[in-house]
């Protein structure tokens, strides 16, 4: 959509449907395929049965197109809103389907094998698990609610864009990185910082969207007060990770990709605080872009290919190369793209088409890495044969 520029008004007037496709499209399925991967380990539980999360991605892919169709401002008249909502619900379906599973394992005897040394950051992952995906079906309920009527003020779609970022997907990058970046870097937090760092999140993905849709509007300074919490998170978590990679006593460069994603974070989180205290709005477009592709796409980048190293079958070095490369290139692209969506600068029309074109080259090169990895059935790899795999393996083995 960026890519066909003005023409499709990826930037204006379907702006809602880009952003959908956004969302539940890339970000929603990509937090359900971790945590449907994750879960189990983490809360030491036997694995779900496969037909269960199948259902889930059946509902889900449904509302994604059902409601990517109602947001598509595609034909005259309009399309009505009942469509979007009807797309909503299935949504809503595969969320509280994975929610359900979730919360059913818990009632499951747990697994006694031999774990992980515990660390700090372990205490606070299943009750940030639990409370993302609550927040999922809460977004999921919002997105209904919204095809029906606008809604208390700033409208249920704001709301549950923002319920959907600042509740269920930070709070479960949050839970991730508690995780996996202490034994990752070989390093840890105090355990009071992880309770202040969790208590801080689940804070400001209540209080954003509530300050949101209070009736009547909240002022100025009452919305930025509610959003005081959120500001705290972000600045907390970057210093954790600057805390970590300080204290690491292996170290990784990757770790900078978390970080950069943060960073990203807080420059989102400024934007949206300058809009709401001066009242002014122009720059939503890019702050929604530096949150989702910025900090959640970034952050995602790095952690899918930490997930998938362990399968890859050609070399370590060669996983690093494509997510380094890969991660450039994306900061590239979201940088165009955010530019593209503030809007007002003179000459840059086609920046869109620009950053369009890099995002979707990262996304092919992705597929392409990622496809045969997941599915070892392709024989082995497109093209390729083991014996042409073996020694493309050789070559790359001592670099």
């Amino acid at each position: 959509m960026l890519l066909l520029g003005s023409g499709v008004g990826a930037l204006t007037v379907r702006w809602d449907f880009l952003l959908w496709l956004l969302l539940i499209g890339f970000v929603g399925f990509t937090t359900a395929g971790f945590a449907l991967h994750l879960f189990p380990t983490i809360a030491r539980r036997p694995q779900p049965p496969p037909w269960v999360a199948q259902a889930a991605f059946l509902l889900a892919e449904g509302g994604l197109v059902l409601g990517a169709v109602g947001l598509s401002e595609a034909t005259s008249p309009p399309i009505p809103g009942w469509v979007f909502s009807l797309g909503a619900m299935l949504f809503l379906g595969g969320v509280g389907t994975v929610s359900g599973l979730f919360a059913y394992g818990l009632f499951q005897p747990r697994v006694e094998t031999p774990g992980p040394e515990a660390r700090p950051g372990d205490a606070v992952t299943v009750p940030l698990f639990l409370a993302s995906w609550a927040s999922a079906v809460s977004a999921g309920g919002m997105f209904v609610l919204s095809g029906f009527a606008e809604g208390p003020g700033y409208g249920w779609w704001l709301g549950a864009v923002h319920l959907f970022v600042l509740g269920h997907v930070i709070l479960l990058i949050t839970a991730v990185s508690l995780r996996l970046v202490p034994r990752f870097l070989g390093a840890d937090v105090s355990r009071p910082l992880v309770y202040l760092l969790a208590g801080l999140a689940i804070a400001g993905a209540i209080l954003v969207p509530s300050g949101m849709l209070a009736t009547p509007p909240l002022p100025t300074g009452d919305i930025v007060v509610f959003a005081a919490p959120e500001a705290a998170f972000g600045i907390l978590f970057v210093s954790m990770l600057i805390i970590l990679v300080r204290r690491a006593r292996t170290r990784r460069a990757e770790a900078g990709l978390h970080l950069m994603g943060a960073t990203f974070f807080l420059v989102g989180g400024a934007i949206g605080l300058w809009m709401v205290s001066e009242s002014n709005y122009t720059l939503v477009i890019a702050h929604a872009l530096v949150n989702v592709l910025g900090f959640v796409g970034l952050m995602i980048l790095a952690m899918w290919f930490g997930m998938i190293a362990p399968f890859q079958r050609i070399s370590h070095a060669w996983t690093r190369r494509m997510l380094w490369a890969l991660s450039v290139v994306w900061v590239a692209g979201v940088a165009a793209a955010a530019t593209a969506g503030a809007r007002g600068w003179v000459g840059t029309s086609w920046l869109a088409p620009f950053s369009g074109a890099i995002l979707l080259g990262v996304a092919i090169a992705w597929g392409v890495g990622t496809v045969p990895v997941l599915y070892r059935g392709l024989n082995p790899l497109p093209g390729l044969t083991s014996e042409e795999i073996r020694t493309i393996r050789e070559r790359w083995s001592s670099r």
